[in-house]
């Protein structure tokens, strides 16, 4: 074969390959975490810093490279467990479409590209995308997650640390309005993860993993979500008093609805589906509106 006639069975071999890489990095989770970080940033900032432009582009780089590389390494890590559950059994990393080890050499360069960038802006900037990173990779994904039904609780934290680069590139240090923000995040992942497990319960279980809701009744399962979520949602109307009237009726009527979805499920456990679907829009909706609030 001549080279002519190989180059193009190589772009065809290479853009294959990448379409398969990027697949795997779950591109609307990143997506969100990547907003969460500027909500952050927003929540955060008092026009201390002298490039607040070139600032939130280094995060979004930043947390978009953590968070993909760090989805790529969850996959390689948990292809065991992918194998087993009907949902996930034909994941590239499961069908070795993707080699683990090249999955992995990708996902940590693309984690230090991520904290290279963050360090760029500031050290402390730095330090919460690897945290981040750190609690997703080794705290949930390889200590918690196949131990205790209490994982994302502990695992959320890696949310919770992009909202705060976000925050420390804003400021250099940790506010208090930040660190709600934060803790708004902790307390909606639990909700979230959970409300995905009751459906998918019989493949949690199947694969031996202890999410909560997937070992408990669904009803007790639809009791717990309630509670974060009221939590969530005291911290949401707390940020009002942070950043007023704009936010306040921008966050109204989701919040409401999260908290009707999350008395449905309550009552009965087959709304926790609903509820899942909603609560990646309600969490948009809180980090528009403080980027809107700040912005007004």
């Amino acid at each position: 074969m001549t080279r002519e006639s190989s180059e193009p069975l190589n772009l065809v071999d290479f853009m294959g390959s990448l379409r398969n890489y990027l697949k795997l990095m779950q591109f609307k989770i990143v997506a969100l975490l990547v907003i969460s970080s500027i909500g952050g940033f927003f929540v955060a900032y008092k026009g201390s810093i002298r490039d607040p432009l070139m600032s939130i582009a280094l995060v979004i780089l930043g947390i978009t490279a953590c968070a993909s590389g760090a989805e790529l390494m969850n996959k390689v890590l948990e292809r065991d467990i992918d194998s087993k559950m009907e949902r996930t059994k034909n994941r590239l990393t499961v069908s070795r479409k993707i080699n683990a080890n090249y999955g992995m050499a990708y996902g940590i360069a693309l984690t230090a590209l991520g904290t290279a960038a963050g360090y760029i802006v500031n050290p402390l900037t730095a330090l919460m995308m690897v945290l981040g990173v750190a609690f997703y990779i080794i705290v949930y994904t390889e200590v918690l997650k196949r131990r205790s039904r209490f994982s994302v609780i502990i695992g959320g934290l890696a949310g919770s640390f992009c909202v705060l680069a976000g925050v420390t590139a804003a400021a250099n240090s940790i506010t208090v309005p930040g660190l709600l923000l934060s803790l708004l995040v902790l307390f909606w992942i639990p909700g979230h993860i959970w409300s995905f497990a009751i459906k998918y319960r019989e493949d949690y279980n199947k694969a031996g993993v202890p999410m909560l809701t997937a070992v408990v009744s669904p009803r007790t399962g639809a009791t717990i979500i309630a509670f974060f979520n009221i939590f969530m949602a005291l911290l949401s109307v707390y940020l009002a008093l942070e950043l007023g009237m704009y936010y306040a009726a921008i966050i109204a009527i989701p919040l409401a609805l999260i908290l009707y979805l999350s008395f449905k499920a309550f009552l009965n456990s087959a709304g926790a589906w609903p509820l899942f679907k909603f609560s990646s829009v309600y969490l948009m909706f809180v980090f528009i509106a403080v980027i809107l609030a700040r912005l007004a």
